[in-house]
């Protein structure tokens, strides 16, 4: 039986897994969690590390999700990578897409037949703006998956050459858009990951890439307003090249019902 399988069987990482993928949380759950938790992480188990590592994630604990996580990574190996797989998924509810996209790789590496973690790789390198790495993991996802097409495939490379004829570099890009998730952090506001709106919109033969960041919580419209123009205080602030102030653009959405 492979490392996934069996790791799939544990309900303790099954259920932290389960409980990231709703909006709103189960608090006697995550109470419940947390003790077992704590049970197997004074067993030194990286497991339980790691796992508390995500649940204060979930709580919005910063400075418990840096403690846990240190101590899970004195020691893993292949049979972590579900664990590695879902702290890195835990980290994008807060925009922390560059590490997860790092841990989703290891956990890709530590159990290279697990596709799905390549997948969401890939699609974390993209939310950082480092599009030049996703066209390089499209390459080894096209061979070896070459029947499904990922998400970025339609799109990447057209904003490759678009970040190219721009002269924007992807650290150029990836600073831009961590201006506006280190805001969301500072206010302590969660992403709908899996909704953000990457584009290449085009009117009046103008074209500029567009960056749209759907937040979990329901702001009132005056809340996004403030929000906004706190973003663009930042953005004047870091003193960001023309270009890719003219061209690259990110912006806060609200989540409709």
């Amino acid at each position: 039986m492979s490392s996934q399988l069996a790791y799939e069987k544990n309900d303790f990482l099954k259920q932290i897994s389960s409980l990231m993928n709703h909006e709103i949380f189960d608090h006697l759950t995550l109470t419940q969690l947390k003790d077992k938790a704590q049970q197997h992480s004074q067993l030194n188990n990286v497991d339980g590390y790691l796992a508390r590592t995500v649940l204060a994630g979930l709580e919005g604990n910063t400075d418990a999700i840096q403690t846990h996580y240190q101590q899970a990574m004195t020691t893993f190996s292949e049979q972590h990578a579900f664990s590695l797989a879902t702290y890195a998924k835990s980290l994008t509810l807060f925009g922390w897409f560059s590490k997860a996209a790092d841990l989703m790789l290891k956990a890709y590496e530590l159990s290279p037949t697990t596709l799905n973690y390549l997948d969401e790789a890939i699609y974390f390198y993209g939310l950082t703006g480092h599009f030049h790495r996703v066209s390089e993991l499209l390459t080894k996802w096209d061979k070896q998956n070459p029947h499904h097409q990922h998400r970025f495939s339609p799109i990447s490379q057209q904003i490759i050459e678009f970040m190219d004829e721009k002269n924007v570099t992807d650290h150029e890009l990836s600073k831009l858009i961590d201006i506006a998730l280190s805001l969301l952090r500072q206010h302590r506001l969660t992403i709908a990951t899996s909704q953000i709106n990457i584009s290449l919109p085009e009117e009046d033969n103008s074209q500029w890439f567009y960056y749209g960041i759907p937040l979990q919580q329901a702001l009132s419209v005056e809340k996004m307003v403030s929000l906004d123009f706190e973003l663009a205080d930042k953005m004047t602030e870091a003193n960001l090249s023309a270009r890719l102030s003219a061209y690259f653009v990110t912006m806060f959405e609200r989540i409709e019902p």
